[in-house]
């Protein structure tokens, strides 16, 4: 299978996780959508580096983990931080429902992060 295709159906698992956890965090704990985010991204942040390195790019393995994973925090943080602001703006001023903001902001964000991890994250 394609690189991309296996970044795709890792990505469509963060997303599961990310939108399931959220949910269950507001809808069943009472958390707020912000905190929860912020949970629950962290953990699929980690499955996603992990899973990528394994089985999206198997080569990167001649780096050094440290430095993949050091690349890869810089850059995930980076989308991360942007995804929770157009987040936040979504469910904020544009008053759109929690589960399509995540899944707006996953989407595209996925596409970007494909080519910037293949390009400076695991080259």
């Amino acid at each position: 299978m394609a690189g991309w295709l296996k970044f795709i159906a890792i990505g469509l698992g963060g997303y599961l996780v990310l939108t399931g956890g959220v949910a269950a965090l507001v809808e069943m704990a009472d958390w707020g959508k912000r905190p929860a985010y912020i949970v629950v991204i962290a953990i699929v942040m980690c499955g996603n580096f992990y899973a990528n390195r394994r089985f999206v790019y198997p080569q990167s393995k001649q780096r050094k983990k440290g430095s993949q994973a050091a690349r890869f925090l810089f850059f995930a943080l980076l989308f991360r931080l942007l995804e929770y602001a157009a987040y936040s703006w979504l469910i904020g001023p544009v008053e759109m429902h929690y589960v399509i903001a995540i899944t707006l902001t996953s989407a595209v964000g996925y596409l970007i992060k494909y080519y910037v991890f293949s390009i400076w994250v695991f080259r």
